[in-house]
């Protein structure tokens, strides 16, 4: 989000002031006299140097030069002539960290991070007595860090984002520090806050995010005066928030999200953190209202985030006298009522997520006098009415989702969206039911969309030829609708397209030869595009069926590039052309009237991970250059006409039985079928024993052949019937899947995609996966990888 974007920003100085004045007191001193640094300076270098697998770019390898003049050596003290400063971060060091610095006796500032060390830190850098800060942040060392360190003069420690594990490190004594970070590690065990407190009582960012640190929520924060900044999240504390640590009312940054926290939110308590600019309680489990105390903090918040929680009641009024806030984000709740923020008095939102609650009423007129807000969702939620003519005034407005409500008119709605100027990602799904048609004039705008859901609508009609003039578009699902007529030649010529969905529709002829053609999928261009300008922190989730597993992206352009077609009427034969699709990764023409070969051209896509070819009339063997293709983890060819070997080799060996079920003349690997004989390149059995029974044969062959006929007329009969039954009760469950409460247990073998922003809740649906923001293990996963970029960012 923006707004935790610029708390990092902040963050940074706070945490690097005290390091940038000591170097620049160090330099000074350094310009000032010219030193020359002693013999044993020298040697701690050179052997700091030689340890690593590479030395140290600008380090001379003469014995006797100057250190003092060597890049990243800070030199200070008496004379100006001692080592105070080893400050070489993001310098691509690699190796490990020589216990020689430990010789530099002197030194006040040691800055490592941002390379790729590794191993342990020698013990006696933790005990330099006079080392102001300290920062290893960013590598990949490992090991237990001493319980009780011995820096007294420290100020600044960071050992983030390394593997160091073991109980958290205190520094007894450390009268001077100010900011700890400690995030992205494997410490465990319960946070000592009175430890932390009564050694440092001076801290003012304390930082312990991403570890496995457990226990109930510590008391103890109230002796820490002084405290801005208190990252716990992304750990596993439990309970609820104690008393004291709304006795800390310095508090500016509170960041406690992704843990397993309990209970109310206090009102008393958080109405004295009158200084907060930012609180997030996302992923947990706090019950209750919100309490009506932001008047409280009304001139200082910026930043309210507690999605994933089980918070009732309706939204405080007093939210609408935080003049400065620009994010909030309520989204999986159980929120109801009316959305009645005064948006004119904080017209300085830019980030509104309320999805996934129960919000009736309609869209309020005055949303859009949030004239700079780049991110809104109200998907998921129970409101009605028409999209206002006032969004057009959305100037800034780049990702909007309003999935999932009762919305009506969708001619309106995209001749009003179609003038928003920065538009990029546009989500309708799962709105629009009775007896609507997909617009086909009147619109002309979406001049920078990228990304278009109007998915699972039961939209009638065509797909629209105004659909050609997006030509920025990356990502197209309009599927789960009832859209007829021929696929449009205009889609494989759009160049970013590398995402399309008409699957579930009932789209009639063949597959168009310019799908064969789409420059993204055959480059890369549309999902690798370096011009990205999509909201990168609106998430989106893509959802499949109960037996599949859904995934979350977080950026557009990291989507799997897909071409899902299925579920329709089209004839004809599957494009050899197809081949030539070298980066797609997933390939869906299941449920279709497809018929003849599987065309061994089709190991062109180097990069498919997934083919689908089932439920079609398809005939003939199974390619073995298939084999070739390394990175298939899934290929269903079930319920054709195919006949002859499974191919063995490559990823084969790993598909399943009912993967190739429905094939009556398949044999070999995974069908319960033997071949008796290998097939030559004219069908016929090969070898003379083979040639002398064929003759002997050929009546039990012509007999075989005229039952079969006759069982297969009458078995396609049935299984036509019983098909088109199946069909039909598939379309009418999944099109209200997705994430409807009232389509459990029903399709469990659908082989649904349905594309969504990531809404978090439940997954009831039964074309529906598990969602990330229902599943506390997945849950912490997705926001684990989130954090750790955010926290990388500051």
């Amino acid at each position: 989000m923006g707004q935790r974007r610029g708390s990092s920003a902040l963050a940074v100085v706070v945490l690097l002031l005290p390091a940038v004045m000591l170097l620049s007191r160090c330099q000074n001193g350094a310009a000032q006299s010219s030193p020359r640094c002693g013999a044993d300076d020298v040697v701690a270098l050179r052997g700091f140097s030689l340890v690593l697998d590479a030395p140290v770019a600008g380090w001379p390898a003469a014995p006797d030069d100057n250190c003092c003049a060597w890049p990243g050596v800070i030199c200070g003290g008496a004379g100006g002539a001692v080592v105070v400063g080893v400050v070489l971060p993001n310098r691509t060091l690699r190796g490990k960290v020589s216990a020689s610095l430990t010789d530099l006796t002197a030194l006040q500032v040691l800055n490592l991070s941002g390379n790729a060390l590794r191993g342990g830190l020698p013990t006696g850098i933790l005990r330099l007595s006079l080392l102001e800060a300290l920062d290893i942040s960013s590598n990949a060392l490992a090991g237990r860090l001493s319980r009780s360190l011995l820096l007294p003069a420290i100020r600044v420690f960071n050992v983030s984002y390394n593997a160091f594990d073991g109980t958290l490190p205190v520094l007894p004594g450390a009268v001077n520090l100010t900011a700890y970070d400690a995030s992205g590690n494997d410490f465990e065990g319960p946070v000592d806050a009175a430890s932390f407190c009564s050694s440092s009582p001076g801290l003012q960012i304390l930082r312990l995010s991403m570890n496995r640190l457990s226990g109930d929520f510590p008391a103890g924060f109230a002796q820490c005066r002084s405290l801005t900044e208190l990252s716990l999240d992304g750990n596993g504390i439990t309970g609820a928030l104690p008393d004291d640590l709304f006795a800390v009312t310095s508090l500016q940054y509170l960041t406690l999200h992704t843990n397993s926290l309990s209970g109310e939110i206090s009102p008393r308590g958080l109405r004295n953190l009158t200084a907060l600019v930012s609180l997030d309680l996302s992923f947990n489990a706090f019950s209750g209202a919100l309490p009506e105390v932001f008047d409280a903090l009304a001139g200082t918040l910026q930043e309210l985030s507690a999605p994933s929680n089980m918070l009732i009641g309706g939204l405080p009024a007093t939210l609408s006298l935080c003049v400065h806030l620009h994010t909030l984000n309520l989204r999986n709740n159980s929120l109801a009522g009316a959305i009645d923020i005064d948006f004119h008095a904080v017209s300085g939102l830019v980030y509104l997520d309320l999805g996934v609650n129960r919000f009736t009423g309609q869209i309020p007129e005055s949303l859009p006098e949030c004239g700079g807000m780049t991110a809104l969702s109200l998907g998921r939620n129970l409101l009605t009415g028409e999209i206002p003519p006032s969004f057009a005034a959305f100037e800034s407005l780049a990702f909007l989702s309003l999935t999932g409500n009762g919305f009506s008119n969708v001619t309106s709605a995209l001749m009003i969206l179609q003038r928003l100027p920065n538009l990029t990602s546009l989500v309708l799904t799962k709105n629009f039911h009775g007896v609507e048609v997909m617009p086909e004039a009147g619109i002309d705008g979406f001049s920078s969309i990228e990304v278009l859901v109007i998915a699972n609508c039961e939209l009638s009609g065509r797909i629209p030829s105004w659909i050609a003039g997006l030509r920025r578009l990356k990502v197209l699902d309009v599927s789960w609708n009832k859209l007829v007529g021929a696929i449009p030649p205009f889609l494989g010529e759009l160049d970013r397209l590398f995402y399309l969905d008409i699957s579930n529709n009932s789209l009639q002829g063949e597959i168009p030869e310019t799908l064969t053609r789409m420059p993204a999928l055959i480059t890369g261009g549309g999902s690798g595009d370096s011009e990205d300008t999509t909201v990168q922190d609106f998430p989106f989730f893509i959802r499949r069926n109960a037996s599949a597993s859904g995934r979350q992206y977080n950026h557009v352009n990291s989507f799997p590039p897909s071409l899902m077609l299925e579920r329709n009427n089209l004839t004809g034969g599957v494009p050899p052309a197809l081949g030539a699709l070298a980066r797609v990764h997933i390939v869906d023409l299941s449920w279709n009237g497809l018929s003849g070969p599987i065309p061994p051209e089709l190991s062109g896509m180097m990069s498919l991970e997934s083919l689908d070819l089932s439920r079609n009339a398809l005939s003939g063997a199974i390619p073995p250059s298939l084999t070739r293709l390394s990175f298939l983890s899934r290929f269903v060819v079930a319920y054709n006409n195919l006949s002859g070997e499974v191919p063995v080799g490559g990823q084969f060996s790993t598909f399943s039985g009912a993967d190739f079920a429905g094939n009556p003349f398949l044999c070999g690997i995974h069908v319960a079928r033997r071949c008796e004989s290998v097939q030559g390149a004219d069908g016929g059995a090969t070898g003379s024993s083979s040639r002398r029974s064929r003759a002997a044969s050929a009546g039990v062959v012509a007999a075989i052949c005229v039952g079969t006929a006759l069982l297969l007329a009458a078995g396609l009969a049935a299984t036509w019937r019983a098909w088109s039954r199946l069909r039909q009760e598939d379309n009418n469950a999944c099109r209200v899947a997705a994430d409807d409460d009232d389509s459990a247990a029903v399709v469990s073998s659908s082989t649904l995609v349905l594309l969504f922003p990531d809404e978090g809740g439940d997954s009831n649906g039964a074309c529906v996966s598990e969602d990330p923001n229902a599943n506390p293990t997945a849950q912490k996963q997705a926001a684990a990888e989130v954090s750790s970029h955010t926290q990388h960012g500051r």
